[in-house]
């Protein structure tokens, strides 16, 4: 199973073109996509409808958007349209349920940028069973909301599969259509822009402290993740999602998938895409052995 995580930054590419198409190309071995920065009915993208656009690079593929700015799309030729932006999940499995949750609070901006910002989860039934795939992004310039956020996406990954699905319990078929026949499961991997660096005590909210006797692993609590990247054989301060110099190609490792404790024993390798050319971030890739559960 091969997964991926890419801000497309609304299919803006390298050379300032709006090409979701390029975007699909970039990423179409994979088996489930995390993006961020999904645009619908913007100005900026020429109105075009991005989730709707990307879904249908994937055709035999199933998909989910969860815009987290929703507002009146005022410049649009037809005048009722919905502005909006936000994450999207496509997965070539069924997602068979999703929930689009808002991090709060928003601490709107006074001098800065400030965009709402949440949590796509799904339940998606792969060969192998049923995983939770979330797909997030986290401030982008206070490390102060981050950790506000990461403390609201762990407690919503520990309590997700205690909620149960999103009709349950002894509904009539009118109401469940067999939705409620879906337990939420514990395996989770969670995929995104999380705009932090490793070794930032926002990284270490979500995978641990560094172990006393070994330096090179974390203290993995039972609602803690794991950072597929290192799993996998790099080093947590190695890696560019983000490229600042191109001549040189430094920059940053801010997008990440962390997986729960079980799904990352199955990780076997881990990359990051240099050379595509769809948007300012690179894609980042991990491949995980089969079947996922033994």
């Amino acid at each position: 199973m091969r997964v991926v995580s890419y801000n497309i930054q609304y299919c803006k590419g390298r050379d300032g073109k709006i090409d979701p198409q390029r975007v699909v190309q970039a990423v179409q071995e994979a088996d489930i996509i995390g993006f961020q920065e999904v645009d619908k009915a913007a100005a900026r993208t020429g109105f075009i409808d991005q989730p709707q656009a990307l879904g249908e690079g994937f055709s035999d593929y199933f998909w989910v958007y969860g815009p987290t700015v929703d507002a009146l799309s005022r410049h649009h030729p037809r005048g009722n349209e919905r502005r909006q932006f936000g994450n999207m999940i496509i997965s070539r499995w069924p997602i068979v349920q999703s929930r689009n949750l808002l991090y709060t609070p928003r601490m709107g901006g006074a001098n800065y940028l400030s965009v709402q910002l949440g949590l796509l989860e799904t339940v998606i039934i792969t060969p192998a069973g049923p995983i939770r795939a979330y797909c997030t992004h986290l401030h982008h310039l206070s490390p102060v909301l981050r950790l506000k956020q990461i403390e609201q996406l762990k407690q919503h990954l520990l309590e997700a599969p205690f909620e149960g699905s999103v009709i349950s319990g002894s509904a009539g078929q009118d109401w469940s259509e067999g939705i409620n026949e879906h337990e939420v499961p514990f395996d989770a991997l969670i995929f995104g822009d999380f705009n932090l660096k490793p070794g930032s005590l926002e990284y270490e909210a979500l995978v641990g402290t560094p172990h006393p006797h070994d330096p090179s692993s974390r203290l993995l609590t039972i609602d803690g993740l794991v950072d597929t990247w290192v799993v996998a054989g790099n080093k947590e301060e190695d890696g560019v999602s983000l490229i600042r110099d191109f001549e040189t190609g430094s920059g940053l490792r801010i997008d990440y998938v962390f997986a729960t404790a079980k799904l990352s024993k199955k990780v076997v390798g881990a990359w990051i895409d240099s050379e595509a050319v769809a948007s300012d971030h690179q894609p980042y890739w991990v491949e995980f052995a089969s079947p996922l559960f033994d």
